[in-house]
């Protein structure tokens, strides 16, 4: 039942975590299910002949069961005792049960984290030949729509499988051994219901759209009269208006009536044939048990009735999770087509690595592409020199976003060229490529870790600048000295005991310790006091020097207004270039995304 698809999917991932034991449990539970709907008819044929020896067979092919009993047992003793062994059957199906339920869980999580780190990693690899912002959309769909629905179809499925197949052939073999010509006519029975209702429902489901569709059709048309009936008047008489109108309802009237109406006889047609089939079960039943050399018993009876609900509920229950595996296989395609993506496919020069100082960083003609091939840049060309503060805005943000990861050396162009001191970066190895950058996001980023490491990492830190330098420049010495103990205090992504723009200004104090060539800033878009806000721009401006380029995608006014030069991105393209008064003295676009992301007013509320 899995498709190609998603079996090359649990293929890429490594396979399906073992489910050996959670289809034991679940074969064990299955073919719990017959045994107690025996013992249900074991009760029944005490009920009905209290004072009866062991007589007549339980079915066609079943002895009497009622005779294992002990025989000096009074009928409620029997009853008793039926009623405890049932008792402790249905409790081991209910450990099993759990069990298995709890076991395909393990496993379905298991297998969408192993999905997660698959699509980590391989998100890690393209990153050397694609941008991040490339791969977000098919990230985010993967890992928010596309896994969970996958991981929730199979789980069901492997719930039903194997389970409801074994409780499915057991039930029907139970069935036959009480009395293969009902369980064959049953069988039969059941097959004609089912071809005759998806004969129909195709046929309906043919016929429906056109139906809506000329059902919609009359709906625009009465609408339109009605909004120009005034209109029509200065046209057409009275009568005439009416008329049609009447007619333009009628017909709607009788649309709408058959769209709504085209499910009408699923509930009447299965109930007709529902009771039709029941009778002629009850006839040939009633016949199996007045004739006197029928071994069938009412017991048997209902032991094959409650077989043929279990053998009901397992289709059922197959086919609808059958159904639902089937309806996420354009997820399990998304997700495979993801995983296909070629990466690593850039040379590696190892032979000759140049001296990157990092005087400027040149953009001619550059394209950049995301992983379906729409683009996020396109024919971009521009030149990044030290000494500057460089803020760049865009319509959107992913096209901001795919200009920074070149930056820091994650992807490559997809046509034109990016320098870097006159070298291509095609000519860079990928990791010297990333040792000249580093990004400053508006959570730092921090991990779990004291500040002091944090800041300095894997202690490949200029020695020109000691720790407390950094944190005063970055304006983070109040903040540090304020905390238990001090530089060495253990934080967390997120901690609570860090003022607005104090991890910012943390990752602003980590850039000053590496010296990195490249530092892109992510400014934090929260509002803050007048006091810190003019804090954060003066510790943005302490990175500004001679030996790196600084690049701000800026959320606040005040720091706009302080961009040596902003570049303005609009539909994958630069569409200006100049400084905050420049822009907005020539640019309508720049006047407008100022008024609406960067004026103080969208803040407030009436």
């Amino acid at each position: 039942m899995i498709s190609r698809q998603q079996r090359q999917l649990l293929e890429r991932v490594g396979g399906v975590p073992s489910l050996a034991l959670a289809s034991m449990l679940g074969c064990i539970a299955a073919a719990t299910v017959p045994i107690v709907f025996l013992l249900c008819g074991v009760i029944v044929d005490i009920l009905a002949a209290p004072a009866q020896a062991a007589g007549k067979r339980f079915g066609q092919f079943l002895p009497n069961l009622r005779s294992w009993l002990p025989a000096d047992l009074s009928p409620l003793a029997q009853v008793s005792l039926t009623l405890a062994i049932a008792l402790g059957i249905v409790l081991l199906q209910v450990v099993c049960l759990y069990l298995f339920y709890r076991r395909i869980q393990v496993v379905a999580v298991e297998l969408e984290a192993a999905v997660m780190e698959r699509m980590w990693d391989h998100s890690r690899r393209l990153a050397v030949v694609r941008t991040l912002s490339g791969q977000q959309t098919a990230l985010v769909d993967g890992l928010e729509y596309h896994l969970p629905r996958v991981r929730a179809s199979l789980s069901r499925w492997w719930r039903a499988s194997p389970r409801h197949i074994v409780q499915l052939v057991a039930c029907l073999v139970l069935a036959c051994l009480i009395t293969p010509l009902l369980a064959l006519l049953t069988i039969v029975a059941a097959a004609i219901v089912i071809l005759v209702y998806r004969t129909l429902d195709r046929y309906r489901r043919t016929r429906l759209p056109v139906v809506r569709e000329r059902a919609t059709q009359r709906r625009h048309q009465v609408m339109a009269l009605s909004l120009q009936g005034p209109l029509l008047e200065s046209v057409h008489t009275d009568v005439d208006i009416q008329a049609n109108f009447r007619e333009q309802l009628a017909a709607y009237r009788k649309e709408a009536v058959r769209s709504l109406a085209s499910s009408a006889w699923k509930t009447p047609l299965v109930l007709a044939l529902a009771g039709l089939l029941s009778c002629l079960f009850v006839f040939l039943v009633s016949i199996q048990i007045l004739r006197a050399e029928n071994n069938l018993t009412l017991a048997g009876c209902l032991t094959f009735l409650l077989c043929c609900a279990g053998v009901a509920v397992s289709a059922i229950r197959l086919q609808r999770s059958g159904r639902e595996l089937r309806s996420v296989q354009t997820a399990s395609e998304d997700l495979l087509r993801f995983l296909s993506l070629p990466a690593d496919t850039l040379p590696v020069i190892e032979a000759r690595q140049p001296k990157l100082v990092s005087r400027d960083v040149t953009l001619e003609h550059v394209t950049v592409q995301d992983s379906s091939g729409r683009k996020l840049l396109e024919n971009v060309s521009t030149q990044f020199v030290p000494g500057k503060l460089y803020g760049v805005v865009a319509t959107q943000r992913l096209q901001a976003s795919a200009l920074m990861e070149l930056l820091l050396g994650i992807g490559r162009p997809v046509s034109g060229r990016m320098l870097i001191d006159d070298t291509s970066v095609s000519d860079i190895e990928p990791a010297a490529l990333k040792r000249l950058g580093i990004w400053v996001a508006d959570s730092g980023p921090l991990v779990t870790a004291s500040v002091e490491s944090n800041l300095l990492g894997d202690g490949k830190t200029s020695q020109a600048v000691n720790l407390m330098d950094a944190l005063r420049a970055a304006r983070a010495t109040d903040a540090v000295q304020r905390l238990p103990d001090a530089a060495a205090t253990l934080v967390t992504p997120g901690d609570d005991r860090f003022l607005p723009d104090t991890p910012f200004r943390l990752g602003i104090a980590r850039a000053r310790l590496r010296e990195a060539s490249i530092i892109v800033l992510e400014e934090p878009a929260a509002r803050v006091d007048n006091k810190t806000e003019q804090e954060t721009i003066e510790a943005i401006r302490s990175l500004v020097n001679s030996r790196a380029i600084t690049v701000l995608l800026p959320q606040r006014l005040t720091t706009l207004r302080q961009c040596d030069q902003i570049i303005l991105l609009h539909e994958h393209q630069i569409a200006d270039t100049g400084t905050h008064a420049e822009l907005l003295q020539r640019c309508d676009l720049y006047r407008h995304l100022n008024y609406v992301r960067f004026s103080p007013l969208r803040h407030v509320t009436v």
